[in-house]
């Protein structure tokens, strides 16, 4: 069975990566907070191998154009599949905020808009390890979010969109020299166009121009990342009522069984 965008392979994956994000929560959140950082950390280092693994199965197969020099570990999700440990283990508040708003996005989206040759993998085949990444990429930020490690305001939400804009200006540097020495195919934050990833294709149409097609892109996301803020806000909301609602429920079981033990004790 091959993954195709929509198909049984690609959503069987995604609901067992979002089965693995709520029996997750469910494990960690009864343990102290040090305890719920090491079990992220365990899909922190999953996260990290599943990137490994894909960049190392796509490099060594000579079918698939996937040259060394245009895939270091210099774009957003990749970036983020390493800074998602340290922003689990430390508060690292700069690092949560890429990995909640910018990097959790990033990789929902590559989802349903990555490029063609990601698609139509063998189940198994460690090139999948490219949708377990990106998928893992916004399934622990969540989790860092309803365990309490991280708690996102919409100040980060604005804030990350500057933080984006920093990664890409220090790594437009190396993409110009590897452009010019080693790779003019060298494209790292897609600087110089989509490449088949359908949403920056979209808005590279529009503006053609390298570099300046990324900010409508940035002036249309923020909206959306307010929006992660607003979930998670609407999230903590819901589980106050129904923890109130639990903790009530409780409070009357406890008072009927007290009140059923003092009849059983005065017909004594």
């Amino acid at each position: 069975m091959t993954l195709t965008l929509f198909g049984p392979a690609w959503t069987g994956t995604l609901v067992v990566l979002l089965l693995v994000g709520v029996g997750t929560h469910h494990l960690l959140r009864g343990r102290d907070l040090a305890g719920r950082r090491r079990g992220l950390a365990v899909l922190a280092v999953v996260d990290l191998l599943s990137s490994v693994s894909f960049h190392l199965a796509y490099l060594s197969d000579p079918d698939v154009h996937f040259p060394l020099w245009q895939n270091l570990p210099l774009h957003l999700c990749t970036i983020v599949s390493f800074l998602v440990l340290p922003a689990v283990l430390k508060d690292a508040r700069p690092l949560q905020v890429i990995c909640f708003f910018p990097g959790a996005l990033a990789g929902f989206l590559t989802w349903f808009s990555a490029q063609p040759m990601y698609f139509e993998q063998r189940l198994l085949d460690p090139k999948l390890g490219f949708f377990v990444a990106h998928g893992l990429n916004f399934v622990i930020p969540a989790l860092m979010a309803t365990l309490g490690i991280y708690r996102p305001t919409a100040r980060d939400a604005v804030r990350s969109v500057f933080y984006v804009v920093g990664l890409g200006l220090a790594v437009l540097p190396v993409t110009l020299l590897l452009r010019a020495v080693a790779d003019p195919g060298a494209n790292y934050m897609y600087v110089f166009g989509g490449e088949g990833a359908g949403i920056l294709d979209l808005f590279y149409s529009f503006v053609p121009v390298p570099l300046l097609y990324l900010f409508p892109l940035l002036a249309v996301i923020t909206p959306v990342l307010l929006g992660q803020w607003g979930a998670y806000r609407a999230y903590r909301w819901v589980s106050g009522r129904l923890d109130r609602r639990t903790w009530l429920r409780t409070r009357e079981v406890v008072a009927g069984v007290a009140e059923v033990a003092a009849g059983l004790a005065g017909g004594r």
